[in-house]
């Protein structure tokens, strides 16, 4: 459970700066296929609850949708963790302020295998996948989720916008929505307002 102020969502990984564990060998960091998709529903349903047929349909639907990409962690055989990535236009589907671009999202980690590397892995891989084809990544994020907003900052991730921004899909249900950047041009036309929010 994460608890930050009075906000509280057991979704988050607790923030825990000086907490780490030995990173997890052999782990090897693929785009899925579709045999991956009943793996990756398990994990999703485990976290998220909801029946797995339910998790096995959506991610089906999500693996053939051009505009999003699957990748997986995988050690030993045995998937452990998963990420997304969507191509999304906000503003011509009723957003505002959010360009056009890749965006990261949807990290799920097997219980038994988090703070070994595993999400700042999959979070790379997906950085690398996008900056080989697109000059900035995004991703939006929760101003409570302090683990996430760490780990993307440690990344190269910049916050450029907060709260005035909508992603279609996106509810943040305190309204305490971060959009974030990292460009991979080091002149990028970036806004750092990291340093003003707690």
């Amino acid at each position: 459970m994460c608890q930050c102020g009075s906000i509280v969502n057991t979704l988050f990984a607790p923030y825990q700066p000086d907490a780490h564990g030995v990173p997890l060998p052999d782990v090897v960091i693929r785009t899925a296929s579709r045999e991956d998709l009943p793996s990756t529903a398990a994990l999703a349903a485990h976290r998220e609850g909801g029946e797995l047929a339910e998790w096995a349909a959506i991610h089906g639907r999500q693996f053939d949708d051009e505009k999003r990409c699957l990748l997986v962690a995988v050690h030993h055989g045995k998937v452990i963790g998963y990420a997304w990535l969507a191509w999304l236009t906000p503003v011509a589907h009723g957003g505002r302020n959010a360009p056009d671009g890749w965006y990261l999202s949807g990290v799920v980690v097997h219980p038994e295998y988090r703070r070994r590397g595993i999400g700042r892995r999959l979070t790379q891989a997906r950085v690398d996948w996008v900056l080989e084809r697109e000059p900035f990544a995004h991703y939006v994020v929760s101003a409570s989720n302090r683990a996430s907003r760490t780990l993307h900052a440690q990344l190269g991730f910049v916050e450029v916008a907060h709260e005035d921004f909508v992603v279609p899909g996106v509810v943040f249900t305190n309204h305490d929505g971060i959009l974030c950047r990292l460009g991979a041009r080091p002149d990028a036309d970036v806004i750092d307002l990291a340093s003003r929010r707690p």
